[in-house]
C-alpha cells in the first residue's frame, strides 16, 4: 500500500516563525506594563497621578489628579489655611473656563460669576480661623495638556498642570 503524501500549501519560513515569536513576547511585556501603569494611575486616577501644589507661602493648597480622561469625572480639593478674613474668595483661571465642566461643588458659593474668561467663587467663611476647602468634580471637555490657575483673595497663586487622554 503506498504512502499519501499531502502537499500543504504555505510552506513554514523559521525566520517568520522567529519575528512571531518576537512579536508575540514583547507584545506581551508591553500589554502587562499597559495594565499596571493604568492600575498605577499613569492615565487617571491613582498613586501616579495623585498631586498636591501648594503656594510658596502654604497659604493654598490644591489636591488633584495629573492625569485624567475624556469624559470622566476628576476630582479637585481646594483649600485655604486660617486666616482672619472673613471672607474668601477663588478665581480660576488659565485654561479651567475652557477645559472642564463643573459637574458638582461643595460648598456652594455665596457668589459664583465669570469675570475676564476666570471663575470667581466668593465664600462667606463662618470659622475663619479654620481651613477652608472647596471639593470640585469637574469632566474635561477635551484632550491634551490643561494649565490651571488657581488664585485666593486675589494674592495667593497656584498653578495647577494636568493632561487628559482620549
Amino acid at each position: 500500500m503506498a504512502r499519501k503524501q499531502y502537499h500543504f500549501p504555505v510552506t513554514d519560513s523559521p525566520f517568520w516563525l522567529h519575528v512571531e515569536m518576537q512579536v508575540q513576547k514583547w507584545g506581551a511585556i508591553t500589554l502587562l506594563f499597559i495594565v499596571v501603569a493604568g492600575l498605577c494611575g499613569l492615565f487617571s486616577q491613582g498613586w501616579l497621578s495623585a498631586q498636591t501644589a501648594s503656594s510658596s507661602d502654604r497659604k493654598l493648597t490644591v489636591q488633584y489628579d495629573r492625569y485624567g480622561r475624556l469624559q470622566s469625572d476628576i476630582d479637585m480639593q481646594v483649600t485655604a489655611s486660617a486666616t482672619l478674613n472673613s471672607r474668601t474668595v477663588f478665581t480660576l483661571g488659565g485654561d479651567f473656563m475652557h477645559d472642564f465642566e463643573i459637574r458638582t461643588l461643595q460648598p456652594q458659593p455665596e457668589k459664583m460669576y465669570s469675570q475676564n474668561g476666570e471663575l470667581v467663587l466668593e465664600y462667606a467663611r463662618p470659622h475663619a480661623d479654620q481651613p477652608f476647602t472647596v471639593w470640585l468634580g469637574l469632566t474635561p471637555r477635551g484632550v491634551g495638556r490643561s494649565e490651571q490657575k488657581i488664585v485666593l483673595n486675589g494674592a495667593t497663586t497656584v498653578a495647577v498642570k494636568q493632561f487628559i487622554w482620549p
